[in-house]
């Protein structure tokens, strides 16, 4: 047997970029192919450097070469090695063994023998029979997780049975006395575990040999590969799958969403008609009637609370049932000026009598009651005088329309009895406008003619002259009582 490193043609200490391009090189030199003169020369030494490349390559079993390298090449242990067992440093090599048959010679046949005889070794320092079951080696046809996989997994954790007496150095019958045997019970103890992990660490690294060229090994090897590629393969169509159906998923919400906002552009549109037609009232009023912060706002305190409860606190308070009955007075006070405004102004519309109508009840003031004296009087004088026609026409005329306008604005004064009434029938004047009664038809006394409103009817007594005194008296001026 050839030296590794000699066929490769390198130094021992050689690195592996170095011994990989010895292999390369002397590869293409002796590969058969490339010798088709010398094949058979060609394919021994290329098997050889085959081996020697796969030992030199692996720093495990390179470390294991170096170390036993002289009892490998001799074929066996040397003189000075002590071991009754089997010698197995002749089996650290492919030339052990022709091809990976089941034939005699082959790879399966040869070590199956050489475990068997490994295990015979130890069955003899075992008494119990039912531990003596160690696994075997098999054949190339053998299952390798029911009988492979069992197999290695004993053998590469391997720790021998065996004594190794026959590594003593010290006879214990020659000992003088009981110091002396401890003493040598101790140096013999060293020597025998010295050689039974020495042992155990050979037939180890015989299992890692045999088991990277194991065409069963490599092949399970291969079906794992093949299944982990299965596995990613399912394992990339699942997450291909789960991302279609998440596109799916954001599609389907793209388009919901464009729906929705299809919906809601169509509802703008509608609001936008309606406002066209409408003049948006019907949204401002809605606005107006939804709105949450009008339950918030106290109308009668003028103040805004942030949530119900303030609002309902305060509405309980003094101050509040105070600031109400107030508001609740100046509204009733506003009611009747309004409805008394509106009576005096309807009494301008009256015909020719332009008499205040008088109060069926509730308390007179004595301003009142004088007024009416003088009024009662004036019509006793009229009535007791005999109707006299006045000789110019047009001037009477015109002086009937004065008086009546003067009366008038008498009456509007007198009306206004206070300050605060005068203002606030201002006001109310400025702002709303009276609501205009049924148009009343009006008839001159001489020609018989009637008009739609009084105001024809005295723009027609200017022009034709045709007042009628009737019972026309003096009247008085109420003075205004400082």
């Amino acid at each position: 047997m050839r030296c590794h490193y000699d066929v490769l043609e390198i130094e021992r200490d050689a690195s592996d970029e170095v011994i990989k391009k010895a292999y390369r090189k002397l590869a293409l030199k002796w590969h058969p192919d490339k010798n088709p003169d010398r094949i058979e020369e060609c394919t021994q030494y290329f098997a050889l450097l085959q081996q020697a490349h796969e030992v030199l390559s692996d720093p495990h079993e390179r470390a294991f070469y170096d170390r036993y390298r002289e009892n490998i090449l001799a074929g066996g242990a040397d003189g000075d090695f002590k071991d009754e067992g089997i010698d197995l440093f002749a089996y650290f090599t492919s030339s052990c063994y022709s091809g990976f048959g089941d034939d005699d010679k082959g790879f399966y046949s040869v070590y199956r023998r050489l475990f068997e005889q490994l295990a015979t070794e130890d069955y003899e320092y075992i008494d119990n029979s039912a531990d003596r079951c160690y696994p075997t080696f098999g054949n190339s046809k053998s299952d390798y997780e029911e009988e492979v996989a069992h197999f290695y997994g004993f053998w590469m954790d391997f720790s021998t049975v065996r004594s190794f007496a026959w590594l003593d150095e010290h006879d214990l019958r020659q000992a003088p006395n009981a110091k002396y045997v401890k003493l040598m019970e101790k140096e013999n103890k060293k020597l025998r575990d010295a050689g039974k992990k020495q042992r155990n660490e050979q037939i180890r690294e015989l299992v890692q040999f045999v088991r990277k060229r194991d065409k069963r090994v490599i092949a399970y090897r291969q079906v794992l590969e093949e299944r982990r590629q299965l596995q990613a393969q399912k394992t990339e169509e699942n997450r291909q799958r789960q991302i279609r159906q998440q596109l799916e998923h954001m599609q389907n919400y793209r388009e919901n969403d464009q729906h929705k906002e299809d919906h809601l552009q169509d509802l703008r549109e509608i609001e936008e008609a309606l406002d066209a037609e409408y003049g948006g009232l019907s949204a401002a009023s809605d606005e107006e009637i939804l709105d949450p912060e009008d339950d918030l706002y106290c109308v009668a305190c003028e103040k805004s609370f942030k949530n119900m409860k303030s609002k309902q606190n305060h509405n309980k308070s003094k101050k509040h049932r105070e600031n109400l009955a107030l508001l609740r007075k100046h509204m009733l006070d506003e009611d009747a000026e309004l409805l008394f405004n509106a009576s005096a102004n309807g009494l301008l519309e009256e015909e020719e009598d332009i008499t205040p109508p008088q109060p069926t009840g509730g308390k007179r003031s004595k301003k009142q009651k004088k007024k009416d004296k003088r009024q009662k009087a004036m019509e006793e004088d009229e009535d007791s005088d005999a109707p006299a026609e006045c000789s110019d026409s047009a001037p009477c005329v015109e002086n009937e329309v004065n008086k009546l306008i003067e009366e008038t604005t008498n009456l509007e004064i007198n009306q206004a009895k206070t300050k605060k009434a005068r203002r606030k029938a201002k006001g109310a004047a400025n702002e709303e406008e009276p609501t205009p009664s049924g148009p009343k038809e009006a008839m001159c006394d001489a020609c018989r003619e009637t008009f739609d409103s009084r105001t024809q009817l005295f723009a027609h007594l200017k022009e034709t002259g045709h007042a009628t005194l009737k019972n026309v008296g003096p009247t008085k001026k109420s003075k205004k009582k400082k």
